[in-house]
């Protein structure tokens, strides 16, 4: 279902990447990233649920290499292409994020962004990337509860509070995400393992379970790379989170 859902999208979620690639949110993301990675010198960084390819295009140069991995062929395609059209080198293949076939303590960073509330397994997956990294290797997630309004009553009064003022200051409506008038998307609430989980809580407790140590959680840090007006322009009220962690 998450295969089939993503290469479906990959074109047009191609399409929103090359169009962020092109303003200045990119440098802002690129910065935040930077500035987020410890380590200095020869880095080699895997980047899970690549997508079109943002990161590697963002990330590689001469002293970082980046590894994309992604399940769906679409976006893999996709992410071929627009590595290509930017000039730079990176590698990138259809993987399981949860199995990916990788040696263990192959990388010294592992980044994600917007990809856990996605996965079938997120526990095996966090499993796998503190297998694949380094020791001191840093692990740094980007995402989001999209459905937690559907479940929590603070987050339903979040959600309808946000909306409102959304609504009556900028005209602009909210998207309810997985709402049954989205048909597709209240199907995809149902079906992934983490929509009923309050987040990033879950993550932080799964991540120290793992073997992790956490070494920040920033809520909303798209407030830093977007600016908070600018996302409740758009409708965006998405409770995201930034978690870094650190294998021992």
């Amino acid at each position: 279902m998450i295969r089939d859902h993503w290469n479906k999208s990959a074109a047009d979620y191609s399409e929103i990447v090359r169009q962020e690639l092109a303003s200045d949110i990119s440098s802002r993301w690129q910065h935040y990233v930077q500035n987020a990675i410890h380590k200095e010198g020869a880095i080699e960084l895997l980047d899970v649920g690549t997508g079109p390819g943002i990161f590697p295009v963002l990330l590689a140069d001469e002293h970082l290499h980046v590894t994309g991995i992604d399940l769906s062929e679409g976006m893999i395609e996709q992410a071929k292409n627009n590595i290509k059209t930017a000039g730079v080198s990176a590698d990138v293949f259809v993987r399981d994020a949860a199995d990916t076939q990788f040696p263990a303590a192959s990388f010294d960073v592992i980044i994600c962004r917007n990809l856990v509330w996605t996965l079938e397994r997120p526990v095996a997956a966090y499993q796998e990337w503190h297998r694949l990294l380094k020791p001191g290797g840093q692990l740094l997630i980007f995402d989001g509860e999209w459905y937690g309004h559907h479940y929590h009553a603070d987050r339903q009064e979040r959600f309808q509070t946000l909306a409102r003022y959304v609504k009556d200051t900028y005209q602009v409506n909210v998207y309810n995400y997985g709402g049954e008038e989205h048909p597709d998307d209240h199907e995809m609430m149902h079906h992934l393992y983490l929509s009923d989980k309050k987040r990033p809580d879950w993550d932080i407790s799964t991540l120290e379970t793992t073997g992790f140590t956490i070494e920040d959680v920033h809520h909303d840090y798209l407030d830093d790379i977007t600016g908070k007006e600018e996302r409740l322009k758009q409708g965006d009220i998405t409770p995201v989170f930034f978690i870094s962690a650190i294998k021992p």
